[in-house]
């Protein structure tokens, strides 16, 4: 996320107040209709459940529909629980269990969230990819260019699958945040270019917080009025100086790949392709993110100038985290609770995703090592075998 916060002096209760009050002071201008959905769309049934019933309780029902979506009934968050808390178990039957040489012909491929200042979730992929081939998998993180737009990205990662897809025997792919919308923008524009064969090794996709219908504080943040959201957009434009590109990636960050044409077509690109996504669900007690400073606030904000959109984890709405209905692919469901960063949050049994990303400083740049390592012991080895 860009460093788009002023650094508020004063208590948190008291800044919310401020927040409120200027928020409201451009409400009728700031309202946005939103964009008809089908009446089974979670996106639409969570903005639903935050109009008649709040935010708290539009949060809450939308745990218990996550857990309803699983394909698998919730097995794998079971399996993941399982794992997280005894870091020497491994399912007999999991992912952990393949052979060097089937983990040298095994590709995972990452890609990162959007470009920041601090660059910490690169950071924390670097760590992973060098974990993941120092145990002999066909590891890579794909090298994207800051501040390019989801169609560039989605160029980017399609020369990067010519090349690697014929190295590899079967692949798994990987998105933190916009990662998972440049995904998908490679499934609707990019990947059919590919021969069928090797669009056929994709097993396995993995959502960490990913923006798979498009983030809604984006669009806030490029349609926004005044006070805060137009306020950004002219500091940007006037003090970065890749001010113009950031603000186009953000408009590219902000539509929903399903709603476009054409929409993604997972299954007619990837036969025997599988969804997982950890989906972060706000955790505090009034419905927003109470985990991440910066995403409490941005999530404050939007909800209080649009106010139909559903819980947000600082960044998007948590249902937009999951693909729509109709998308012909089976899809496992984690549920998170905490921020947009994911690594900071818990488990519904109150366990830590990262015990090391909560240790802040250096050591959050280690912090994704320890989901992956807890995902590769849980994940049925026969979703990306044949």
């Amino acid at each position: 996320m860009i460093r788009i916060l002023p650094i508020i002096r004063c208590s948190w209760p008291a800044a919310c107040r401020v927040l409120s009050v200027l928020a409201g002071l451009s409400l009728a201008a700031c309202q946005q209709a939103p964009v008809k959905l089908p009446e089974d769309d979670l996106v639409r049934q969570a903005r639903e459940w935050r109009k008649k019933d709040g935010m708290k309780t539009a949060r809450d029902r939308l745990l218990v529909s996550l857990e309803k979506m699983d394909a698998g009934g919730g097995a794998l968050e079971k399996r993941l629980l399982r794992a997280n808390a005894d870091k020497q178990f491994a399912f007999a039957d999991s992912m952990a269990g393949l052979t060097p040489a089937q983990r040298q012909r095994t590709g995972i491929y990452f890609l990162c969230g959007f470009h920041t200042a601090t660059d910490l979730s690169k950071r924390v992929a670097v760590n992973v990819v060098e974990s993941l081939r120092a145990q002999g998998w066909h590891a890579r993180l794909i090298d994207l260019k800051p501040h390019e737009t989801v169609q560039q990205d989605a160029q980017r990662v399609q020369l990067a699958m010519e090349k690697e897809l014929p190295q590899v025997d079967r692949a798994l792919i990987a998105g933190f945040s916009k990662g998972g919308l440049d995904w998908m923008q490679w499934f609707s524009h990019e990947a059919a270019k590919l021969p069928a064969r090797e669009r056929a090794k994709v097993r396995l996709m993995v959502s960490f917080a990913g923006v798979l219908r498009g983030s809604m504080v984006a669009d806030w943040l490029y349609r926004g009025w005044p006070p805060f959201a137009h306020t950004t957009r002219q500091y940007v434009r006037l003090f970065d100086q890749h001010g113009r590109k950031v603000i186009e990636d953000v408009r590219s960050v902000s539509q929903d790949p399903w709603m476009q044409d054409p929409a993604p077509s997972l299954r007619e690109i990837a036969p025997d392709l599988r969804v997982i996504s950890l989906v972060a669900v706000p955790n505090g007690p009034n419905g927003y993110p109470q985990a991440h400073f910066g995403f409490q606030v941005l999530s404050r904000l939007v909800a209080a100038q649009w106010r139909w959109v559903g819980p947000l984890d600082g960044m998007t709405e948590s249902a937009s985290q999951v693909l729509p209905p109709g998308s012909g692919v089976e899809q496992h469901l984690v549920r998170v609770l905490g921020s947009h960063a994911l690594l900071d949050g818990r488990y519904l049994n109150g366990a830590a995703v990262s015990s090391a990303f909560t240790k802040k400083h250096a050591e959050q740049s280690q912090g994704g090592k320890e989901l992956l390592d807890d995902l590769l012991r849980s994940l049925p080895r026969a979703w990306v075998m044949r």
